[in-house]
């Protein structure tokens, strides 16, 4: 739920791209690809292929990404979570938009010995907020000066770039010691395994309690991919949707919370606070508030709710608002 800082109850209570056809595949063979090293994650080496990068009709920067596991452990590994025996390496088209600051994952290609390819799958969602750090946020860095240059990168990089920091965070934003060591195990478990739902919800948590909400935002819209009914997760996005002053976007996340559990006291206490102290709907807040009352009337959050419509009540009443 919505921090404490903010007057709302605390966590502890708590692509759709349909990808066009674009005209062209990736030439597996071709000379025109140039992978160049990026990064390396928990489990991959990654690398950009620099030909592949295009501006699309919607002026995000098209590029293909390819993840290679280091070792033959990490090999079996992602062979059995990818489902297919032969999984040697897999690639990663996305559509990133530079001003915005965050990308579309379109396709996922999975490859076999020789380079044959065992599976292709389509992305999905809205686009995506990129985690600093992540190797998407490398790929981002890399790419997205040469828009503005109105050219793409040819040259030889033969050798691995050298790695770039994350986006400065202001000083008065900055984590601690601690919050730092959270967010940075929480990535590399997303990294290690980027279909794992708890690594994606402890990273948005982690990015929660250090007051960072996009970030937050963004790592909890890639729990919902996995798991798109957890109320949980539904709610604590609400509230950081909410510190971002994305009021709209809170909301509508509280009530998709209250459509999959009517009995949701959380979503129900949190709609009725971003509707009377954020936006001034105090009628709307005293009957989302009278709601929560008809489910909890002994706990103290209880007591709290009574005491917004006691307070508030009777001026709703006098000034009613449609």
């Amino acid at each position: 739920m919505i921090g404490t800082s903010s007057g709302i109850m605390n966590r502890a209570l708590r692509q759709a791209l349909i990808l066009s056809t674009l005209g062209w595949t990736l030439p597996w063979n071709a000379q025109a690809v140039q992978w160049v090293p990026l990064a390396r994650t928990a489990q991959h080496d990654v690398a950009i292929d620099t030909e592949s990068v295009r501006l699309t009709s919607l002026s995000r920067l098209a590029v293909w990404l390819r993840f290679t596991p280091f070792d033959e452990q990490q090999r079996r590994q992602a062979a059995a979570e990818n489902g297919h025996k032969g999984y040697r390496l897999h690639l990663e088209y996305y559509e990133i938009d530079c001003s915005e600051q965050n990308a579309v994952l379109g396709l996922v290609d999975i490859l076999g010995p020789s380079g044959k390819r065992l599976a292709r799958t389509k992305g999905g969602g809205p686009p995506e907020l990129i985690i600093p750090g992540s190797a998407l946020d490398m790929a981002f860095r890399k790419v997205c000066p040469e828009l503005e240059e109105n050219s793409v990168s040819t040259e030889d990089d033969s050798e691995p770039p050298e790695a770039e920091p994350p986006p400065e965070i202001p000083e008065e934003r900055r984590p601690t010691e601690e919050a730092q060591q959270l967010i940075t195990g929480a990535l590399q478990k997303t990294e290690s395994d980027p279909g794992d739902l708890e690594a994606w919800r402890e990273l948005g948590n982690a990015y929660f309690d250090a007051d960072l909400p996009l970030q937050s935002i963004a790592a909890y819209s890639r729990a919902l991919t996995i798991k798109p009914d957890d109320t949980n997760i539904l709610n604590d996005q609400g509230a950081m949707y909410r510190q971002a002053g994305d009021f709209s976007r809170a909301l509508a996340n509280f009530e998709k919370a209250r459509q999959i559990d009517p009995y949701n006291l959380e979503s129900i206490y949190n709609s009725g606070y971003v509707l009377a102290f954020d936006l001034n709907q105090i009628d709307k807040a005293i009957a989302m508030w009278r709601s929560y009352l008809k489910m909890d009337k002994t706990s103290e959050t209880s007591r709290q709710v009574q005491s917004f419509i006691d307070r508030y009540g009777s001026s709703a009443a006098d000034n009613p608002r449609k």
